[in-house]
């Protein structure tokens, strides 16, 4: 798996300027954990295999957390402390591994194509939330800030389906 720059869509590139954001060894990284790397070769030969049929790239975390991982998927959403103290007593790894997926499909998304579906950005919005949440909760410290500059970025980053299609359609007009 390349994680490179050369690797990436030019809009990846130029938005996501943090070095982890292309090591594949920083498990705190989008892609640098086993799941997210997982994610991210599934997520490629998504976008590549035009008769896959049925599954949605708001779908996708799911059916990769339940039918790849063998977990249950947890959607992420905002929750008070009190109710996801509860969950993860129950639930711990199957929570952090979905998230840890939805944050691969998401980003994934943009490095592969360039752009991102709305529900997918506010999908993983919420897993970083979570995510962040779940670290205060068990006090674990976020030592380099790695969610927030996630947030910070996957929030200022603009290029969603609807704001490429002029481009789209002009490269198809020039071929």
């Amino acid at each position: 798996m390349d994680w490179t720059k050369k690797t990436s869509h030019p809009h990846f590139v130029a938005h996501f300027k943090s070095d982890f954001y292309f090591d594949g060894t920083d498990e705190a990284s989008p892609f640098g954990n086993k799941a997210g790397a997982d994610t991210l070769v599934a997520l490629e030969e998504f976008f590549q295999d035009k008769e896959v049929e049925g599954i949605s790239l708001s779908d996708f975390p799911r059916h990769i957390v339940e039918s790849q991982l063998g977990m249950t998927y947890f959607p992420p959403k905002d929750m008070d402390s009190g109710s996801l103290a509860k969950l993860m007593e129950v639930s711990e790894a199957d929570v952090w591994r979905s998230d840890q997926v939805v944050l691969a499909t998401a980003f994934g998304q943009i490095k592969i194509t360039g752009y991102i579906i709305p529900a997918l950005k506010d999908m993983a919005h919420d897993a970083l939330g979570r995510m962040k949440a779940t670290n205060d909760l068990l006090g674990r410290e976020d030592e380099f800030g790695y969610y927030d500059k996630m947030l910070y970025d996957l929030m200022t980053f603009e290029k969603t389906y609807v704001s490429v299609l002029p481009d789209l359609w002009c490269k198809r007009c020039q071929m």
